[in-house]
């Protein structure tokens, strides 16, 4: 046996593949996901349950690999398939690309022997790993016509004939391709017969592809001086078509119960589910179906946000040197896109959403930026906001577009804020702001050291809601330029938060952690003439990105 495997994904990986005799290098960033410690984890403990030391016997074994779409399955199994390579017989297959193919035991098979003679360094002309001839008759394409045509041939009766006829016809009623009558009775028995055999020569193929499948391994282990079990990864089963899905499962469970052969099949459970009631009818015990077919379910823990954000999106576009070039105003200011980053994460999780919603958002709060007017200026956390709660509930999207949202509880009407707070995780999300204080200071009568320094400033997110966000949506005041030549508007809703900040730092006694940096917040929003902007701005992109569905793999 090799020396102990190392599961190190700091690197990016390239991968270089054939598809239709075409180089293809596929390349896998360094893993951010910390996932490396369940491939070494599940490694482990898959080579344990595929042998029997009690016997000295070889097991077959069947994980589930269970992670919602998004999260990361494709990568984590291509990295760790890529590092199994050095120990172990390994085949990958993407079943959603090859359900073209009508028949999994055929993909399973073609994959099978593509990747074991590429792994041995074995010419593909080599009759060392080859289909067997008496796979044929296991081929769901190729034997109702084989059977057809030896009935045919060998018994002058053509069984399509025979179930097409009525059930009352009698001998002599029903007649061959020359117009002669064909004696029912005899006819019957025969295909009886020969049912009969065939049912028993598919039983000694399965025994034979069995035995073939192990020699091919075997062959393998040899050339390489690789150890077993052999590992088999069916990645994006629950992508296929329902049908197909059902019938890989049934491959596997009834024909590839191979001792010394591990099959990893990942997929996203929930989703499988839906595929088994299409075939089965929505009343079925799907969660009980697909228990039959695995020994166990191993379920990827739901990853950090923000890193799965930065394994898909195009990140880099969240910065202020993007946001420059493009000449457009994005609130709250960061310099790097980190801290724009840390925000739309802060407001995905106060709304609960999934890996796919919060990537999906993502890339069209990215494509909307992208796409912005020169001299255009947007507040992203606004933005995000309502892109989450459309996404979340459509309808209370609409009523606060409509500025037509109502809600009671206890009898008492509830403000927006409130009811968020009270349906999702509001409180338990901070923003980030970086202000520059500098900037503003200059223009107040007392510009002493008592200001808060440049810097990040945090609120938490439900300050940001009622202070800001409502403020904005329902804004029925006019904004007025003041008399200074930094032309800051005044908005009188706010209680003139400038003068709050001027009076606060006239007072010795005043601690400046809390409230001032609250409101040195809320005056940056005046100070960037942010309330000026129509909220038919945000309607707008909100339904024009809300229209986009990124459709890519994971």
């Amino acid at each position: 046996m090799k020396e102990k495997i190392e599961f190190d994904w700091s690197k990016k990986l390239e991968i270089t593949d054939i598809k239709d005799q075409d180089v293809v290098i596929e390349t896998f960033p360094a893993d951010k996901l910390e996932r490396s410690k369940y491939a070494k984890f599940l490694t482990q403990y898959l080579i344990s349950s595929s042998y029997d030391e009690s016997k000295l016997a070889d097991l077959n074994y069947v994980l589930n690999l269970n992670s919602e779409w998004g999260s990361g399955k494709s990568y984590f199994l291509r990295r760790w398939a890529d590092d199994l390579k050095s120990n172990h017989p390994v085949v990958y297959i993407d079943a959603w690309k090859q359900d073209y193919s009508e028949d999994p035991l055929m993909t399973v098979i073609s994959s099978l022997i593509s990747q074991l003679r590429e792994q041995a360094g074995i010419d593909q002309n080599s009759i060392k790993i080859k289909a067997p001839k008496k796979l044929i008759g296991l081929l769901k394409a190729a034997a109702p016509s084989l059977a057809r045509g030896l009935s045919k041939r060998y018994l002058g009766i053509d069984p399509v004939k025979i179930m097409e006829s009525d059930e009352e016809e009698t001998i002599g009623d029903v007649k061959d391709e020359n117009g002669n009558p064909i004696d029912m009775g005899f006819a019957a028995s025969k295909i009886v017969e020969q049912l009969i055999n065939e049912h028993d020569s598919k039983a000694v193929a399965i025994k034979h592809l069995k035995l073939k499948v192990n020699k091919w391994i075997e062959l393998v282990v040899q050339e390489k001086s690789l150890s077993k079990p052999a590992f088999v990864f069916i990645d994006e089963l629950d992508r296929c078509r329902p049908s197909y899905a059902v019938e890989m499962l049934e491959t596997i469970k009834h024909i590839f119960d191979i001792p010394g052969v591990v099959f990893v099949v990942a997929t996203d459970t929930e989703q499988l589910q839906h595929a088994v009631k299409a075939i089965y009818g929505i009343g079925f015990d799907a969660r009980v179906y697909l228990s039959r077919f695995f020994n166990s379910r191993f379920s990827l823990k739901a990853p950090n946000l923000e890193n799965l954000l930065e394994v898909h999106c195009d990140i880099q576009k969240l910065s202020k040197e993007y946001f420059d070039k493009l000449n457009i105003l994005v609130w709250p200011v960061n310099d790097g896109y980190s801290l724009t980053l840390d925000n739309i994460t802060a407001v995905l999780n106060a709304f609960k959403l999934s890996p796919r919603s919060a990537i999906q958002i993502t890339e069209r709060i990215i494509a909307t930026l992208s796409n912005l007017n020169q001299n255009a200026k947007i507040d992203l956390i606004m933005l995000t906001t309502l892109l989450c709660i459309r996404e979340k509930e459509e309808s209370l999207y609409e009523e606060i577009i409509t500025k037509k949202f109502k809600r009671e509880e206890s009898g008492m009407n509830l403000v927006l804020n409130k009811y968020l707070s009270n349906n999702f995780s509001i409180e338990k999300e901070n923003i980030k702001i970086n202000i520059s204080i500098s900037e503003f200071t200059a223009h107040f009568d007392n510009n002493n050291s008592r200001f808060l320094k440049d810097g990040i400033h945090i609120v938490d997110y439900n300050y940001y809601l009622s202070n800001i966000f409502t403020v904005f949506l329902n804004k029925k005041f006019t904004t007025f330029k003041g008399t200074s030549t930094n032309g800051v508007g005044k908005i009188s809703s706010i209680l003139q938060t400038r003068d709050k900040l001027q009076a606060l730092n006239n007072n010795e006694t005043t601690n400046f952690n809390g409230i001032s940096a609250q409101l040195w917040i809320q005056y940056s929003y005046l100070y960037k003439n942010l309330y000026e902007v129509d909220i038919g701005f945000y309607q707008d992109l909100v339904e024009l990105a809300s229209s986009i569905d990124w459709l890519s793999e994971e």
